[in-house]
């Protein structure tokens, strides 16, 4: 069964007023955005910007080897 719906705050509304019992396991597949629902160029330059405020922060450890990926080692240990 195929049901549609929009997300709305975050949560899924179907279509059609179509019910699903509470509980009821679904898997959700997001379509590509349609071509009426481009980012708009304001939208895109606001991006940027942000992004460029990110890219300045300065790295407070140059040279420091440490990556994200070993926070699970550090604190678990390696379970392989």
């Amino acid at each position: 069964m195929t049901l549609h719906g929009t997300v709305q705050n975050g949560v899924v509304v179907l279509e059609t007023g179509a019910v699903v019992p509470d509980g009821t396991k679904v898997a959700v597949f997001v379509r590509a955005p349609s071509a009426n629902s481009v980012t708009s160029k304001a939208e895109c330059e606001r991006r940027k910007a942000a992004l460029a405020e990110l890219l300045a922060i300065p790295d407070e450890n140059p040279g420091d080897t440490f990556r994200a990926a070993d926070h699970d080692k550090v604190l678990y240990g390696d379970r392989r």
